[in-house]
């Protein structure tokens, strides 16, 4: 009985040891996998292909179109150490779309992004149970389906269900079946996306309009295909229709990089357009800086982002259908929200990613010679029905839009007259105070204008086109004082150094720092520019610490920013024109924001 006994602890002991040594296997077999999946990083595709069943030799082909794992989350600049060939990719996609396409399709459809609200927007809270539910209406035409998948995500995954009911996507003619990815979206986002498609481009503000009517929730959101909405981005959106649903509100737009795509914070701000209808940015006033981040005045709305009680849209007209394929829609629809009853607030707590395009880039539309005639047409348009006395001043600057037809605006002047909509003189009383200040009516003289002549190569002269980013050095035309066009420049009561609304910009300080052609803002800073009529040097910047000026590189026919020395031929430049009177107060009076 005793033997029995020993018996069977051994074998209790035996099986005890033999679970323990399957438990070390499996723990030890779990320990490499996992080291093994640290060493090699996860890959998913954009489609349902497996990695593992392709075939050797298309495996490494395949991972270079994969989705990388950690690439550019929480809003960070997507980088690694890129091949030869990838960087050419790289830039080969940049040049056909305006952005870091190659990288994009690299970069989660899903990734991740801080949330990039104030401290004090997060203490913030709304009455949820009240807020309106939403249409979010997006067009797209020839986008990026890496790009698009971004926007559709971020918007399902930072919103709440109970707001968003449904995402109407326009397909405005897009070309190619490269942009043909109907059934992908369909399979990504089945309950929520409503598509629709014109069989040719009618333009943003009709397949905007195609969205709207088909959209049945109470507000319009409206936002451009490629964005990322960040965290608690839409309740503060809509708290301000509670109190009055003839209010239209805009979040911050912020900044996503073309080249790397990191998420950059903007400032609130106030849009107006100058007297060459060029959207600009103001400050704030001191009272709403005061009040941040309460929801602020904003005169003009930036363009794509917004929302919109849909009822109120609708008798506002929606957009104006004469306004063709782009350009001046966002000047019409803010004009008549303030001049015909309603409000239009910028609301700091709402941030939204939008991604910009390359500066030099040019979207090229189906019809690109009537893309380029429709801006003109749409300004004349607003002009024509909005700006009452005052577009003679829009005239006075741009005369070419007096000789556009613009088509029948009784439909337009009717809709003003039945909506008892108040004059143009109205919204600049009201919201135009620092603005007139910066654009008066009757603008100064500039200090300097005409050609500017390089001392050191006196047959070249400083030469602006418009598909450039940076300014060149041509030969001078005959007439240095009246120049052709390119290479027209005026150091302005802005002090700003401008052709046509292209300013020199510097962005950086070190030695060859490059020089860009940038859309004027008017707000100095970067684009400060001085005429020492004695050294004969132009000279960026206010402080001696900061100013750099202008050298030209006459070999390779282009101009840098050098630390100044007034012995340095290359740095000096002829004028065509100088009021020296005018230039000996150039520093008295500079505005703060300078």
């Amino acid at each position: 009985m005793l033997g029995h006994d020993v018996l069977l602890r051994h074998r209790k002991t035996i099986l005890l040891l033999l679970l323990l040594a399957a438990i070390c296997n499996v723990i030890a077999y779990l320990y490499i996998m996992e080291r093994k999946a640290q060493a090699t990083p996860t890959t998913t595709t954009i489609t349902t292909t497996t990695i593992a069943r392709e075939p050797e030799t298309e495996r490494s082909q395949l991972a270079d179109n994969a989705v990388w794992a950690g690439l550019g989350a929480m809003g960070r600049a997507a980088s690694g150490n890129w091949t030869k060939a990838q960087l050419l990719a790289m830039e080969r996609s940049e040049r056909e779309t305006g952005y870091n396409a190659w990288l994009s399709e690299r970069i989660s459809p899903e990734r991740t992004l801080h949330d990039m609200r104030q401290h004090s927007c997060k203490k913030l809270r709304y009455p949820m149970e009240k807020l309106p539910t939403i249409s979010v209406v997006i067009v797209h035409y020839n986008e990026q389906l890496s790009v698009l998948l971004r926007t559709l995500s971020s918007l399902r995954r930072r919103t709440s269900a109970k707001l968003l009911k449904e995402i109407i996507l326009v397909d405005d003619g897009s070309h190619g079946e490269h942009y043909n990815f109907t059934d992908t979206l369909q399979q990504r986002f089945p309950s929520l996306l409503l598509q629709l498609r014109h069989p040719k481009q009618l333009g943003l503000m009709q397949a905007r309009l195609t969205g709207a009517r088909r959209a049945k929730e109470a507000v319009l959101v409206f936002l451009d295909a490629h964005v990322e909405v960040t965290r608690g981005w839409l309740p503060p959106l809509l708290a301000p229709l509670l109190e009055n649903n003839k209010t239209c509100t805009t979040p911050v737009v912020d900044t996503i990089d073309y080249e790397t795509f990191a998420y950059k914070r903007g400032r609130p701000s106030r849009g107006f357009f100058d007297w060459d209808f060029n959207y600009v940015q103001l400050p704030l006033l001191k009272q709403e800086r005061d009040a941040l981040p309460a929801p602020h005045d904003n005169p003009i709305m930036n363009g794509g982002l917004f929302a919109i009680d849909r009822e109120w849209f609708f008798q506002l007209g929606g957009y104006d259908e004469g306004l063709r394929i782009w350009g001046a829609e966002q000047f019409e629809l803010s004009l008549k929200i303030w001049l015909c009853g309603g409000r239009l607030l910028e609301v700091p707590c709402s941030r939204v990613g939008h991604l910009y395009r390359n500066g030099s880039f040019h979207v090229q539309y189906s019809n690109s010679d009537s893309a380029v005639k429709a801006v003109g047409r749409n300004y004349r348009r607003v002009a024509e029905v909005w700006l009452d006395e005052y577009k003679d001043k829009l005239y006075v600057n741009m005369p070419h839009l007096t000789h556009i037809k613009v088509g029948s605006l009784s439909k337009q002047k009717a809709l003003r007259e039945r909506l008892q909509c108040k004059p143009f003189k109205w919204f600049l009383d009201h919201l135009a105070g620092d603005f007139l200040a910066l654009y008066p009516l009757e603008e100064p003289v500039d200090y300097a204008f005409g050609a500017v002549q390089s001392v050191a190569a006196s047959s070249l002269c400083l030469e602006r086109t418009d598909s450039a980013a940076h300014p060149q050095l041509l030969p001078c035309d005959r007439d240095l004082m009246y120049p052709k066009e390119q290479q027209k420049w005026s150091l302005s009561h802005f002090r700003d150094l401008h052709s046509s609304f292209h300013c020199l910009e510097l962005q950086q300080r070190e030695p060859q720092a490059e020089v860009w052609l940038w859309q004027c803002h008017h707000q100095a800073g970067n684009q400060f520019w001085f005429y020492d009529s004695n050294s004969k040097q132009l000279i960026n910047g206010k402080t001696k610490e900061d100013q750099r000026c202008l050298e030209a590189v006459v070999a390779e026919r282009r101009v840098v920013a050098n630390t100044c020395d007034a012995n340095n031929q290359r740095q000096q430049w002829n004028f065509g024109y100088v009021d020296e009177t005018r230039l000996e107060d150039f520093w008295k009076n500079i505005p703060e924001s300078s």
